[in-house]
């Protein structure tokens, strides 16, 4: 009855009181609500205090929430998760810095840092088991997660071992194994590191796939979203040091692993042994190369996150990103390499030289500063404008600029004198006085003039023996005398010094046994230049020998002339003189072979003097052994009868030896190819040069034999070396495996001397032997050197210049298309990367879509897709 009198306002009144009523109820019940989800949290953390500590009492879904942005925005590839109970019962193998270099260890298990605070996340430390110097597991350490470079995160999954001894003993044997490689130094590792660096360049210039569902971070995103998690104070650092690497995809980052397929182009199995071996291998490369101040720079592994603690201080798990090497911005490591080398010119001069002490970094810039002073440029051809300066490398121009010198051949020249590598010496010439620049410095010119006068006097000395002996054969100084036996010298036509030499000795005379498969020794001769690498000998020869160190091998392929590898003084009086009456020292290889199958049947070293030998080019001996014997001219009977007699044991023990030997076969192969893309290239202009420079390369009879002839010398080498189980100084690519050289071109690289060095103290007992250190050592220097130059000729191909042979052989292929519309053209495979010679022509072209190198001298069938003489364009890809 009330209601009913009751107005529509009052009535509305009472609804808002019933509402307000309703709210305050449901305010009060949250608030409960929350109050015992916050007790039953802290009861929880109570019970737990024992063994979880504030330093990791976060929001258990923030984990998650990291790891899932980090595989939002590309960078999962990389996370690894280490679990302590795994690791306890399994060690995990990883990279560890220490002291600029690396070490192997065993990862065993996780543990908290001693000090942390209750609102700071802190990376827990590592559990480690280091190996020595001496290749055993023999030290427990406790280190930071920054000490590890690189985590084997799939070593478990890939090799099936049951133990920890068994792993200890498995690494420490692989360890070994690799050790003993890297010191038989047969890898081309410029190359390979070269071209992982490029690619790892390449790889980070590439423009996103439209295909892949995340998008790049980028620095604007990092504060926002390390905002959302306060209690990770290391995340923006985090996110920003990845964003410097690169997503997954278009990452700067490399391995070891990574870095094993590009130093071993052969097929390994996952889980071998041999792949062990491999990874330990380009572990070492990689740390090497960044010590050397090269191309990758060291990046630790990094720590993401830790879950809850177990008993006793230990982390249950821990997730990381996997560190490695980054490849640097080639602007920013040739501009301060460039830098730093212009303020090593300013720095004091070491004690006895007039040179600083430089880097390797700064040796590869001083090595390209000789070569743009001998007028090799970079020169980019594309275009007719373009500024010559812009082809040079950012490091040279740099270091140039940085000196305050012109960015040209005289400012290279200049550049190498303030050094002190280069000399300026004043000459006169007519009454005037000129200076003249040495590409040596003033105490190698000094040393090598007395060089000289010390073999002036060793020919006295050896002329008063040879009076004393009145002609009979005997020993001078230690050396058999065949100064009585003739000997032929063949080289090419514009050679200078004469490093080789062949001829025949009576088995007879020498009271060795004489059976019917042959009267004959072949001796096979090499100058003696034993005096700058003896170390009994006068202390100024040392600088001959830390110069050809330096230089590493000598250039003919320079437009202002030849860089050699030694003072010309130097090695005019180490070379062997073809003057009437000159006596010459030599190490000489004598070979008795069967005649009859050509069979290796005795060999032996010894150190000779030999008389003045007949020199030849490759074209009069190849005529003299061609032409009948009745038109031999008188002065030559004697040297056709030796070339004759050697050519006839020379072929028989090669063709035995490619029969029998795979190596020699590949070798043959490889030589054969070569040939055939040199006639191809001859067929494009390229002028028959005797010496194989510019693609002149040739086979005759005077080529092969002088090419079997030191063959031998390296195979009675190797095999006299390795019966005396005594270590050889090799270069890369060099190894019994390839067929590679030893020891027969010592005027020509460093290597070949130290070999020489090596040989003579070990077989003939002269001087004191190189220990196995000492051999690796001296392998390195010349690889250094030898990478300097690869790594320079790799540069000019990048450029994409072209000569003018090239264009001719381009013009030669567009008429032929414009003629007859066909665009398939016949190629054969160079045996260089994708490279192929289109036959007919001489062009040289690289195949599109070809991975890694195609077979040398392999006959293809491929498409002209883009072609341009003027411009040097040449685009061609296989077809079928």
């Amino acid at each position: 009855t009330t209601f009913r009198g009751t107005s529509s306002g009052s009535l509305k009144g009472c609804n808002d009181i019933m509402t307000l009523l309703l709210l305050c109820l449901l305010v009060s019940l949250s608030a409960a609500f929350q109050f015992q989800i916050h007790s039953q949290r802290s009861r929880r953390l109570e019970r737990t205090r024992h063994t979880t500590t504030p330093l990791f009492a976060f929001n258990e879904y923030g984990t998650e929430s990291i790891r899932n942005i980090l595989k939002q925005y590309g960078f999962a590839g990389r996370l690894v998760t280490l679990n302590h109970d795994d690791l306890s019962e399994r060690p995990l193998p990883a990279e560890l810095y220490d002291k600029g270099t690396w070490k192997l260890c065993l990862i065993k298990g996780l543990k908290l840092p001693s000090s942390s605070k209750a609102d700071v996340v802190k990376p827990p430390l590592l559990q480690v088991l280091v190996m020595d110097d001496n290749g055993l597991f023999a030290e427990n350490k406790v280190v930071d997660i920054g000490q590890c470079t690189f985590i084997w995160s799939d070593f478990n999954k890939s090799f099936h071992i049951s133990t920890t001894d068994e792993l200890v003993k498995t690494l420490q044997s692989k360890y070994s194994e690799a050790f003993q490689s890297l010191q038989s130094n047969i890898l081309t590792t410029e190359d390979a590191m070269q071209n992982l660096y490029n690619g790892r360049i390449a790889n980070r210039s590439r423009p996103p796939a439209k295909h892949h569902r995340y998008a790049p971070l980028t620095k604007k995103q990092i504060p926002k979203i390390a905002a959302k998690f306060p209690q990770f104070n290391h995340l923006e650092e985090l996110l920003r040091n990845l964003v410097k690497v690169g997503e997954d995809r278009s990452s700067r980052m490399v391995d070891s692993v990574l870095a094993m397929d590009y130093l071993y182009t052969d097929f390994c199995r996952e889980g071998d042994d041999e792949s062990l071996v491999r990874r330990v291998i380009a572990a070492t490369v990689l740390t090497e190369d960044a010590t050397s101040g090269g191309r990758f720079k060291r990046r630790s592994c990094q720590f993401v996150e830790c879950s809850s603690i177990i008993a006793d201080g230990i982390c249950k798990s821990t997730t990381l990103v996997n560190g490695g090497w980054i490849a640097l911005d080639p602007s920013v490591r040739a501009g301060t390499e460039g830098r730093k080398f212009a303020a090593a010119t300013k720095q004091p001069k070491d004690a006895n030289t007039s040179s600083p002490v430089l880097t390797a970094a700064d040796e590869r810039i001083a090595h390209r500063l000789e070569c743009l002073a001998m007028g090799d440029v970079w020169k980019n051809d594309k275009s007719e404008n373009d500024d010559e300066e812009k082809s040079l490398e950012l490091d040279v121009r740099e270091a140039l600029s940085s000196m305050a010198l012109p960015l040209t051949a005289d400012g290279a020249t200049r550049a190498l004198v303030q050094l002190g590598r280069w000399s300026q010496n004043d000459v006169e010439n007519k009454n005037k006085k000129a200076k003249v620049i040495e590409p040596w410095s003033a105490e190698v010119i000094d040393a090598a003039r007395k060089l000289v006068s010390f073999r002036e006097r060793r020919q006295v000395e050896i002329a008063s023996a040879k009076k004393k002996s009145k002609g009979k054969p005997s020993l001078i100084d230690g050396r058999v005398d065949l100064s009585s036996l003739p000997c032929v010298c063949v080289d090419a036509k514009r050679a200078t010094f004469r490093d080789d030499s062949i001829g025949i000795r009576l088995r007879s005379s020498t009271g060795r046994k004489v059976t019917p498969a042959s009267k004959w020794e072949i001796l096979i001769h090499i100058a003696d230049v034993s005096n700058i690498y003896y170390d009994g000998n006068e202390a100024q020869f040392k600088l001959l020998r830390e110069a050809a160190e330096r230089r590493g091998q000598s250039r003919y392929d320079l437009p202002f002339g030849p860089l050699h590898l030694l003072p010309p003084k130097a090695l005019s009086a180490l070379a062997l003189s073809t003057d009437d009456n000159s006596a010459n020292e030599c190490v000489t290889v004598w070979a008795y072979i069967d005649e009859r199958d050509g069979r290796l049947i005795e060999a032996g070293l010894e150190r000779t003097i030999i008389g003045s030998p007949k020199a030849l080019s490759f074209d009069d001996a190849t005529n003299l052994l061609e032409i009948d014997s009745q038109n031999v001219p008188k002065s030559l009977t004697n040297t056709r009868a030796i070339i004759t007699v050697a050519e006839r044991n020379l072929s028989l023990w090669s063709q035995r030896r490619t029969e029998r030997s795979e190596t020699a076969q590949k070798r043959e192969k490889r030589l054969a190819t070569k040939e055939f893309i040199s006639q191809e290239l001859r067929a494009a202009g390229n002028v028959a040069r005797d010496d194989g420079v510019g693609g002149s390369f040739q086979r005759s009879r005077g080529h092969r034999l002088v090419d079997s002839s030191l063959d031998l010398y390296a195979v009675a080498i190797t095999s006299l070396m390795k019966q005396k189980k005594k270590p050889v100084p090799r270069a890369a690519g060099s190894g019994v495996d390839r067929g590679g050289r030893l020891g027969t071109a010592p005027l020509r690289r460093y290597i070949d001397g130290m070999c020489q060095k090596q040989a003579i103290a070990v077989l003939c007992g002269h001087g004191k032997p190189l220990s196995l250190d000492e051999c690796k050592e001296a392998s390195k220097l010349a690889s250094r050197a030898s990478d300097t130059v690869a790594n320079l000729r790799s540069t000019k191909k990048r450029d994409g210049s072209t000569n003018n042979k090239q264009r001719g052989a381009l013009h030669k292929v567009a008429r032929h298309i414009s003629s007859t519309g066909a665009r398939k053209l016949k190629a054969v495979s160079s045996g260089h990367n994708n490279e192929v010679v289109i036959l007919g022509t001489g062009a040289v072209a690289r195949c599109r879509g070809v991975k890694g190198t195609l077979k040398g001298g392999e006959k293809l069938l491929i498409e002209v897709i883009t072609i341009d003489p003027e411009k040097g364009l040449l685009d061609v890809r296989l077809t079928s």
